[in-house]
């Protein structure tokens, strides 16, 4: 829906929320004014401010909660990023203890599946969906590992240890894909949305005497619902928009290990 949005400054996304803003509001005001006249605006004031206040507490509840849900889901998803870029790691140290006719194989997979990661399955993550190339890298890991064949009880040990390494990174890249393909409830959404209407749409019932003050309030609850939605909107997908995940861990690999040797 806002796909476009992508790659905006946070700068420019914010003056195009104060611009979405400002015109409804300037308009339903104006249009309110001519309507009603404002000694009947005045006269409802003390009804409409505890409606008002009924509405924005539900809708400020029903914001923060999901809200806090959607940041916390981020941060999860952030963390699993990390912890599958510190398992390359780890598998890479461990490749050492494995017989020397096993060990440049894996570590030249373990670099083809990181580059496969950075440079094609996060784009992909950004459009919702995974990388064939990312898919194809991990099962030639498992295929260099399928190869080992342990002589001594160490290596046994080191390949076991390996092997369940392996296990965690592949669940840990379903668990980060499946953050990128989740999205928030299109019946969320409508709720989202519809409380925000009508929480805005209260403020032009305020019999405030100064049209400059009354658009100020106006303008200001609307920029500050619009924003809100926004970030909701933009952590719905962890890899893209402002702030998103950046494969900062598995670049760390490649920056410490850029050959297999």
């Amino acid at each position: 829906m806002l796909d476009f949005m992508q790659d905006w400054p946070a700068g420019s996304v914010l003056l195009l929320i104060v611009f979405i803003a400002l015109g409804p509001a300037a308009a339903g005001i104006a249009l309110g004014r001519r309507l009603r006249p404002m000694a009947e605006l005045r006269r409802e004031h003390d009804v409409v401010g505890f409606t008002f206040n009924v509405v924005g507490v539900i809708y400020a509840v029903m914001l923060g909660f999901v809200l806090t849900n959607i940041w916390g889901q981020y941060e999860h998803t952030d963390e699993v990023a990390t912890l599958e870029g510190i398992s390359l790691r780890n598998l890479h140290r461990n490749s050492y203890a494995l017989p020397m006719t096993n060990q440049l194989a894996i570590r030249t997979a373990l670099l083809a599946y990181t580059h496969a990661v950075v440079e094609d399955e996060w784009p992909a993550l950004r459009r919702r969906h995974d990388s064939t190339l990312a898919q194809d890298a991990m099962q030639r890991v498992w295929q260099s590992y399928y190869a080992v064949q342990p002589t001594t009880a160490a290596q046994k040990l080191w390949l076991a240890e390996s092997i369940n390494t392996l296990n965690e990174i592949a669940k840990l890249r379903r668990v980060r894909i499946l953050a990128a393909e989740q999205t928030v409830s299109w019946v969320l959404w409508i709720w989202l949305l519809t409380g925000g209407v009508m929480t805005c749409s209260f403020m032009y019932a305020f019999g405030v005497e100064r049209y400059r003050s009354h658009l100020l309030m106006t303008a200001s609850v609307t920029v500050l619902i619009l924003m809100i939605l926004y970030i909701i909107y933009a952590l719905d997908n962890p890899f893209w928009g402002e702030p998103h995940i950046t494969p900062d861990a598995f670049i760390r690999f490649l920056q410490v290990h850029p050959t297999p040797e």
